[in-house]
């Protein structure tokens, strides 16, 4: 008999943490928390159904109901926000209930309980992505002798591939690998130039380790699958050979292991595994659950919602969450036990109806999704309350300018201003006031992508809301993805003096053989801003001492005032702080401590695989060797726009900023005030935005998954669909993911092309995130998601559905 019941459990919980004191778990949400150990607990959790409190409740569950030690319990999710997360719930919620049991055991003279609960860490529950965690295993898991594996970011292992394999043999321009290459991406340009083809290549190789494709029979299929099967087995053999691994081959050598019977450490004690964001999870990491489960007999608990599974380019395979039934069985041998969470606690009644709507008004998208899919349900208190069930609300403009100033008018009316009124037909009134406390951070703009700027250098619409927000009410906006970190002012300068420092007038840089003409531009546009800068004699600028000009002269000529000697070794990261101190904004700036973060993180990493661990060398016979290595190794990828900047670094951004993110970063995140861009860019109907809004070929993601669904087991199952059909699936869950975000306000914006297809109009421009189908017709309504554009209901083609609630104008 358990020291705790369920009942018992329940009691301490709802006793010690006080939202649980009124508002226990729901029916759906109890069965999850409260099911045994075996079977598998399969839970299909729609947006704002509380995955989270349901994930951290059961880890808490196998602790005091089952008595499994915390150190056997391990909980992965998809990103190192949501492991934070999920672990600071599991702490507080664990720590709290078990002070309440052990107060009660104690009044109530049970010994062996309060021994028992005495002898518990819950800090010792392993929760992280499964990268991190795989780390770890292998850490724990080295043999006397055996040399730890480093693991790398994609741009150095990408970094890795063009220097040691790509130009083997002349593969970098083999006519045949070319023309292979080319059925990857039938989009203009195609795969021609040598960035694209690195990144077709790196790209696959991870492909073919998520995929578990049998690489020996693709590469006989032609002479460009046979070379492209050498540069992924060369590539790899490379990396294993001197001790490095990416992450593909990280996850590949945890199932090697494991399958070897390894990897002890972690699987024997392990009795219960729960794995977050099942719906994107690929093939690879399918079977390392697996394999976990079978070498351990952990209890299983898998949580996921098909409709927001958005990762398909990072490797995801949906079909594996929506078939997981078959799977597990096939796998295991035992059916799961299924729950579904639709009680929605974060949005208004009028908002769930809508993404409602939004994902079941596609006849043949259903049978993409979980058999039996059911529908959300408001729950929250306040969801049906007259004054907080806002109509989602619409703002289409002729022009991006226009409609940049009027979202950037309606934030400064909310968070600076009096509120907005807001009228709807029938001379209903609804006032949208900010929260007492509230400010910009309490609202996002979404969109499918958030560079600030076209390819011809025109703004889009992130650049031109930032202009407006910081020009006329001096708000700051968070989007460090918007910019490439390369051709930013600020990095520009800092980058240019580092690179005078360390090799004055390019001496060393020239001497360079194979760097792109326009790499050698950017690092020489660096360089002319850092001189200017410097001439501007910016502060800390005392005569003779720390002046940035003086700094600059003192390293050139290795000219060290309040030293001896000048060091023999001066390491990379070291001159980059000092440099910084000459730049507030990296200070002082979200955004700029983002991008601080982000040159250190590539200099620190690119001393894992340097000859000279990132140092600068002075006095010895390899002083240019050790520039030339950080030319190569740090600031060539910034220049080439391969180190992506890493949001995840700055975790908590002040209220103050308005934040602009992709739909992918907002993912299991929620705000009062969501603005969802479904088409700013769209003016007119080109060819090439329909990938982005209504899709009329297979993507590169889908012809990859094609080119190897014969060699893979995971490739029958995603060919149930066409590379079309799964083209017009990822956009509709991409887009069902930002319209699910807001809590209170839904405001979808674009421009006015995207509604004149309505029943008054004829020419739209067909647009899956504004609500068309994939047959060509708009969803329900012809054009658009707004009620208000059609004279009656009459005119919506309802199948079955709903209409979407009425939407105010904007």
């Amino acid at each position: 008999m358990p020291l705790l019941t369920y009942n018992q459990f329940g009691g301490c919980v709802q006793a010690a943490v006080p939202r649980f004191a009124q508002n226990w778990l729901n029916p759906q949400q109890n069965d999850a928390v409260s099911a045994p150990p075996a079977p598998p607990v399969f839970i299909v959790a729609g947006p704002g159904t509380g995955k989270t409190t349901v994930l951290a409740l059961r880890v808490l569950r196998h602790i005091f109901v089952d008595e499994f030690p915390p150190n056997s319990i391990m909980a992965t999710t998809f990103t190192r926000k949501a492991a934070s997360e999920l672990r600071s719930r599991i702490l507080s919620w664990g720590v709290a209930t078990q002070q309440q049991a052990l107060t009660q055991a104690q009044a109530n003279g049970d010994q062996p309980t309060v021994q028992w609960l005495q002898n518990l860490d819950i800090n010792q529950v392993q929760t992280g992505t499964l990268d991190a965690l795989a780390e770890e295993m292998i850490a724990n898991d080295r043999q006397p002798g055996e040399i730890t594996p480093t693991v790398i970011e994609g741009f150095m292992a990408k970094g890795l591939l063009r220097k040691n394999v790509m130009f083997l043999q002349g593969r970098h321009n083999n006519p045949d690998l070319e023309t292979h290459l080319g059925s990857f991406n039938r989009q203009f340009p195609g795969v021609s130039s040598f960035t694209s083809k690195l990144k077709v290549c790196h790209s696959f190789a991870d492909r073919i380790l998520h995929d578990g494709v049998n690489l020996n029979a693709y590469s006989t299929q032609g002479q460009g699958h046979q070379i492209l099967a050498d540069i992924v087995n060369e590539y790899h053999n490379y990396l294993i050979t001197h001790q490095l691994m990416d992450f593909a081959l990280l996850e590949q050598e945890i199932l090697n292991r494991l399958q070897a019977g390894r990897l002890q450490a972690t699987a024997q004690p392990l009795q219960a595994l729960l794995v977050d964001e099942f719906q994107d999870t690929n093939y690879l990491q399918e079977q390392i659950y697996y394999r976990l489960c079978q070498n351990s007999g952990a209890a299983l608990t898998v949580v996921g919602d098909d409709d927001q599974s958005i990762y398909r380019f990072r490797g995801a395979t949906v079909e594996i969450f929506a078939n997981f039934n078959n799977r597990l069985q096939a796998n295991i041998g035992i059916r799961p036990y299924p729950v579904n969470l639709i009680e929605n606690y974060r949005s208004s009644e009028r908002i769930v109806n809508f993404f409602n709507h939004f994902i079941s008004s596609e006849p043949t998208f259903q049978s993409a999704r979980v058999p039996n899919k059911q529908a959300c349900i408001a729950s929250a208190n306040w969801a049906t309350a007259p004054n907080q069930n806002i109509p989602i609300l619409g703002m289409f403009r002729t022009n991006i300018q226009t409609l940049a100033n009027d979202i950037c008018t309606f934030l400064h009316d909310i968070f600076q201003g009096n509120g907005r009124t807001i009228a709807v037909a029938g001379g209903t009134q609804f006032s949208i006031q900010r929260n007492p406390n509230g400010d910009f951070g309490d609202a996002v703009l979404l969109a499918g992508k958030v560079q600030e700027t076209k390819p011809d250098g025109q703004p889009r619409l992130p650049s031109l809301i930032r202009q407006r927000l910081m020009d006329d009410y001096g708000v700051d906006v968070f989007n460090p993805r918007g910019r490439d970190l390369a051709i930013i002012p600020e990095v520009m300068r800092c980058l240019g003096i580092m690179l005078e420092c360390i090799d004055p007038n390019a001496t060393i840089q020239n001497s360079i053989p194979r760097i792109r003409q326009t790499t050698i531009n950017t690092l020489n546009a660096w360089r002319n801003a850092g001189i200017q800068f410097a001439h501007s004699n910016p502060q800390p600028n005392l005569p003779n001492t720390n002046s940035l000009q003086q700094f600059i002269n003192n390293w050139a000529n290795r000219n060290a005032p309040n030293m001896t000697n000048w060091p023999s070794e001066w390491p990379l990261l070291e001159l980059l702080f000092t440099v910084v101190t000459w730049f507030p904004i990296f200070q002082i700036s979200p955004e700029g401590q983002v991008y601080l973060e982000t040159i250190a993180r590539t200099i620190a990493e690119a001393s894992q695989v340097s000859n000279y661990r990132s140092a600068i060398l002075s006095g010895t016979t390899y002083d240019n060797n050790s520039v030339r290595d950080a030319i190569r190794e740090v600031f060539e990828p910034i220049a080439e726009g391969e180190v992506e900047v890493d949001e995840e670094i700055m975790p908590y951004v002040p209220r103050a900023v308005f934040p602009i993110m992709t739909i992918h970063q907002a993912k299991g995140l929620e705000f009062p005030l969501v603005i969802v861009d479904v088409g700013s860019d769209f003016r007119t109907n080109h060819h090439t935005q329909r990938p982005f809004r209504y899709p009329q070929n297979s993507l590169d993601i889908h012809l990859t998954e094609d080119q190897v669904a014969n060699y893979s087991p995971v490739g029958l199952a995603r060919q149930q669909r066409t590379g079309l059909d799964r083209a017009f699936d990822d956009l509709t869950r991409q887009y069902f993911v930002a319209k699910s975000r807001p809590q209170n306000i839904l405001l979808l914006v674009g421009l006015t092309s995207q509604i004149e297809g309505c029943a008054l109009h004829e020419n739209a421009t067909g647009n899956i995130p504004n609500n068309w189908s994939a047959d060509g017709g708009a969803s329900d309504c012809d054009a658009c998601d707004f009620r208000r554009f059609c004279p009656s209901p009459a005119q919506y083609r309802t199948n079955g559905q709903t209409p979407p609630p009425p939407v105010a104008p904007g």
